[in-house]
């Protein structure tokens, strides 16, 4: 006999389904089911082949093998009780720059457009791109006392500017540079702005080559300010109308 009775049994019991609604899954008669778990009845190929495929087991596995409930969820690639697991699904390593390797990466990058020569760094974050962590090392991006500070590192997804809007935030590489900006674009060229007032728009015209990260994390090394623009000035308001009010 084989394990399969005693696996679908178990699959059941991890993914909470009753006989009844497994069954319907798989088109099959309650007690034809119920039969497969007393070991009283052994399954049609077509249908061992259907519940394998369904749940990301092996049919040497579901017919050969005790299958334990750690494997079963583990084909789950989100729930585990592997704490492993859990870290492996949850962090993502990501080529990291900052202020000591970035001359070494800009070199390399510029004929390799590889991430090799980059240490890595495990983050919480997962995207559908090329990922790249970078270092702030200026207050470029700082206004009014909010942004991204020194120390600071974001995470910027690889892209292109077609796919960029203007206001987003990117780490850009170009004319040997690596820096952070918010992006525009003017008739002639890419516009790339930073958000301290004292500090010029860098002008690229089109035609250079150039890369962008979209950033999408930030990880901030100092403790952020809760308070919203908008909300400073609700406040403002707020305390006007009570100050006219007792007029």
């Amino acid at each position: 006999m084989s394990f399969f009775g005693k696996n679908i049994k178990k699959i059941r019991s991890v993914k909470g389904l009753s006989q009844q609604a497994f069954a319907d899954i798989f088109s099959l008669k309650r007690g034809t089911l119920g039969a497969y778990e007393e070991k009283r009845s052994e399954p049609k190929i077509d249908t061992i082949i259907k519940v394998a495929n369904y749940f990301s087991i092996s049919i040497d596995d579901i017919l050969t093998k005790n299958i334990t409930v750690n494997q079963l969820l583990s084909f789950n690639e989100i729930i585990t009780t592997d704490i492993n697991q859990v870290v492996k699904a949850s962090f993502t390593d990501i080529p990291f720059v900052n202020s000591l390797n970035s001359k070494m990466f800009i070199d390399d990058f510029k004929t390799t457009e590889s991430y090799q020569s980059l240490p890595l760094i495990r983050m919480p974050v997962t995207a559908n791109a090329p990922l790249l962590a970078f270092t702030v090392q200026d207050l470029f991006m700082v206004s009014n006392e909010e942004g991204l500070f020194p120390g600071d590192v974001v995470v910027g997804e690889s892209t292109i500017a077609d796919d960029l809007i203007k206001g987003d935030v990117v780490t850009v590489l170009a004319n040997d540079t690596l820096f952070i900006r918010r992006y525009n674009t003017t008739d002639t060229g890419y516009h790339l702005l930073a958000d301290h007032i004292n500090i010029a728009p860098i002008n690229i015209p089109y035609g250079t080559d150039i890369h962008f990260w979209k950033v999408s994390y930030v990880f901030l090394k100092q403790y952020p300010k809760f308070n919203s623009k908008l909300e400073n000035q609700l406040n403002q308001l707020n305390t006007e109308l009570k100050r006219l009010s007792l007029k």
